[in-house]
């Protein structure tokens, strides 16, 4: 029964796949391989990171958002004072020229009120030559050649009118109190002139009492007349000698009217005078208010037509309709200008200010094209502000930066345009650091804290 099989030599039966697993020495010595391997692998990555971080350089910079806008910005359009929209002269998108019309406000109350305000002051004008004219004590009120043209021009006859027949009322009236006055030390001199020649008679009487008195007493020694007699010629000159004192202080009162009278003709043409420079004084005042009011009006009359403050485009119009309401200071337009460079204003923040200066290096990411086919631009920062700006929507703080692209940058952008207010993204460059810095920089600031005593 066992013709068919052969007989199996030990010594030629060789190890197959499903043999008994190796002895311990042999996978002993195949793990030490495998980690040797291992090992090697390792070492050498972690020396290549290393060397890479040690050696490689990363370009560091400040990331901040900006926006395209016109080197000499945009021109808000805004009237002062406001008004009435009377004609509205341009579109939104127009081009147009320095000067040119943009808006006329209606004028029809700033005209009124111009047309007040010389009015005025044409009848102070006309009422300061009468006042002058009295000052100067004219018997004939003259109007200037200029008030009597723009009298003829503006049929303001009656002013002129009415100041003339005012001044010959007042002349005649301190004309008529200066000869009641004149009349009265005329009347005073007469009157002295009578006292005289009575104290002149009073004085012969006087002589001839004397006289008689004289022959009397010769007389009365040789007792050929009465006592009585001699007494009573003596009364008699002793009275006529009392009425010559009482003419003569009387004289004397009478001219002491004159001289009371003489004043009050001066105090006349005195407060006649001083009238006459107060009302002048205050004329005048009112007429220098009334010439800055004419200026003011004047002004506001030239400003009814807004024009444009620089060429450009119009932009945001925000008027549209003719009797609409402008309030003070509104925004009317921006004026855009179309031919200016285009730069770029970059809002910093105010932690990475310190790492920002004039003259850098940047790249412009402009995030309104395509990424793919767009390149990225280089330009220089020119300007940092001087300080923080804030947001009045968002209230963020931020200062500003300009940057400028060169034409060769520009000419990259082949057919695309860049426009005011386009949005960008810009990569302000602050220098190079190496990888294994910014891994060792969080280690080495904490460890400088730690260390730093209280």
């Amino acid at each position: 029964m066992l013709e068919g099989y052969r007989t199996l030599d030990p010594a030629n039966l060789r190890a197959g796949p499903f043999d008994a697993p190796p002895t311990g020495q042999h996978t002993r010595s195949s793990l030490r391989r495998h980690l040797l391997i291992g090992l090697a692998v390792t070492t050498v990555l972690i020396g290549g990171v290393g060397g890479w971080s040690a050696l490689a350089s990363i370009s560091s910079a400040v990331i901040a958002s900006g926006k395209v806008v016109v080197e000499s910005n945009s021109k808000l359009v805004q009237h002062a004072e406001g008004g009435i929209v009377g004609e509205i002269a341009v579109r939104d998108g127009d081009r147009v020229e320095a000067g040119d019309l943009l808006v006329r406000l209606d004028g029809t109350a700033t005209k009124a009120n111009l047309a007040i305000i010389t009015k005025q002051m044409n009848e102070l004008e006309t009422r300061r030559s009468r006042l002058i004219a009295e000052r100067d004590d004219k018997t004939e009120l003259v109007f200037p050649e200029s008030l009597q043209k723009q009298a003829q021009a503006n049929g303001e006859f009656d002013s002129l009118e009415g100041e003339r027949k005012l001044f010959q009322a007042r002349l005649a009236t301190l004309s008529g109190q200066r000869e009641q006055l004149q009349e009265r030390i005329t009347q005073t001199h007469d009157e002295i002139a009578g006292l005289t020649a009575q104290r002149t008679a009073k004085a012969r009487e006087i002589a001839l009492t004397e006289k008689e008195l004289e022959l009397l007493s010769g007389l009365r020694e040789k007792k050929l007349v009465p006592v009585t007699q001699y007494m009573a010629l003596e009364r008699e000159a002793a009275k006529v000698q009392g009425e010559h004192g009482q003419l003569t202080a009387e004289i004397a009162r009478t001219e002491g009217r004159i001289s009371e009278t003489q004043l009050q003709v001066l105090q006349l043409d005195k407060e006649f005078r001083e009238t006459v420079l107060g009302e002048l004084r205050a004329v005048e005042a009112e007429l220098a208010e009334l010439a800055e009011r004419r200026v003011a009006a004047l002004d506001q009359l030239r400003r009814l037509e807004i024009q444009a403050p620089q060429s450009g485009a119009v932009h945001q119009l925000a008027i549209h309709t003719r009797g609409g309401v402008i309030t003070p200071g509104e925004a009317l337009m921006q004026i855009v200008p179309q031919d200016d460079a285009l730069i770029v204003e970059a809002r910093v923040a105010p932690a990475d200010i310190d790492q920002v200066q004039s003259g850098q290096h940047a790249v412009i990411h402009f995030t309104a094209f395509n990424q793919r086919t767009t390149p990225q631009l280089d330009a220089t920062l020119y300007s940092v502000a001087a300080d923080l700006s804030e947001d009045e929507r968002s209230g963020d703080q931020y200062f500003l930066a300009r940057l400028r692209l060169s034409e060769a940058e520009l000419a990259r952008l082949d057919a695309l345009k860049l426009s005011p207010g386009m949005p960008a993204e810009v990569f302000i460059q602050t220098g190079a650091r190496s990888a294994l810095s910014y891994l060792v920089k969080p280690f080495e600031d904490q460890l400088s804290r730690a260390f730093r005593e209280e």
